[in-house]
């Protein structure tokens, strides 16, 4: 090297396979990158959620934040994520039954972000709870659903960006992942094979979100307390028997032949009459 040149080049992170390489396939063509409300000068990292439309070749980033520590509702505006989200002040963040827009966020934690939200969440959120960018403050609808992954680390730059997007991958580590997928995204990608979470992997800490009418997850302590408060047989019925004044269940009589002639009926009478008492129909003497 010649003297008196220097470089300063930022050379490429070193990444964790985040999937199985040998089952990744490209979607063909490149796509032109929706850049709204991304950051112009930063990086995309791979495997990034991409919701891609197929027809016309666009890619919008389905932008999601991993909450970072328990957040308890109870006029609380103070949510911490963690870092390196691409939320943005302005976006409605929600988890389909609750939601808020974010206000401002503090990076200057080295550890998480700190979102100051217009208002309540309204509901309780366990850390590695996934939220999703929401079309309104409500947080009950997606703004947009991942179908595919982004394929290679890509900057976002002034002008057109166009970036390769992955249509199918297996084995992929959730916990190696620079940016989460949601439930629904899940769920719009067949051709994607998620790993479960490893709770003996050392160093990391495994947080399982409390189910809900809309998500899988852990059972709360108030709902089991609920459950174990249901007596056995609970919901068991008894039908009581019939009396003279309340309805009730009755057994069907004891078969009485017909009388053969007038001499008879007196007894095919008592016989009718007993059958009656017997099953409940009539009350006893």
């Amino acid at each position: 090297m010649s003297a008196g040149f220097k470089y300063n080049i930022e050379p490429e992170p070193s990444i964790e396979e985040r999937y199985d390489v040998s089952t990744g396939v490209r979607r063909r063509g490149p796509y032109k990158l929706d850049t709204t409300n991304l950051v112009v000068g930063s990086f995309l990292p791979s495997f990034t959620p991409i919701a891609a439309d197929l027809v016309k070749k666009t890619a919008q980033v389905a932008i999601r934040v991993e909450v970072y520590e328990k957040y308890t509702t109870g006029s609380n505006t103070t949510l911490k994520i963690k870092k390196n989200s691409l939320a943005y002040a302005g976006m409605h963040i929600g988890n389909g039954a609750h939601g808020a827009t974010i206000s401002s966020i503090d990076k200057t934690d080295k550890v998480f972000d700190k979102l100051t939200l217009g208002a309540d969440f309204g509901v309780t959120l366990e850390a590695g709870t996934i939220l999703y960018e929401a079309t309104a403050t409500d947080g009950t609808t997606p703004k947009v659903i991942a179908n595919s992954a982004l394929y290679e680390r890509k900057q976002v730059e002034n002008g057109i960006v166009l970036v390769a997007l992955l249509m199918r991958a297996f084995e992929i580590e959730p916990t190696k992942l620079a940016m989460p997928f949601s439930d629904i995204d899940k769920a719009n990608m067949p051709h994607f094979q998620f790993n479960a979470l490893d709770a003996t992997q050392v160093g990391q800490t495994l947080s399982v979100a409390k189910a809900s009418s809309s998500q899988d997850g852990l059972m709360s302590k108030e709902d089991k307390a609920k459950l174990d408060g249901i007596a056995s047989q609970a919901n068991k019925f008894t039908l009581s028997a019939a009396t003279s004044s309340a309805l009730g269940g009755v057994k069907q009589g004891g078969k009485v032949d017909d009388a053969t002639g007038q001499e008879d009926a007196h007894t095919k009478l008592n016989a009718l009459l007993a059958s009656l008492r017997t099953a409940g129909v009539i009350a006893s003497k």
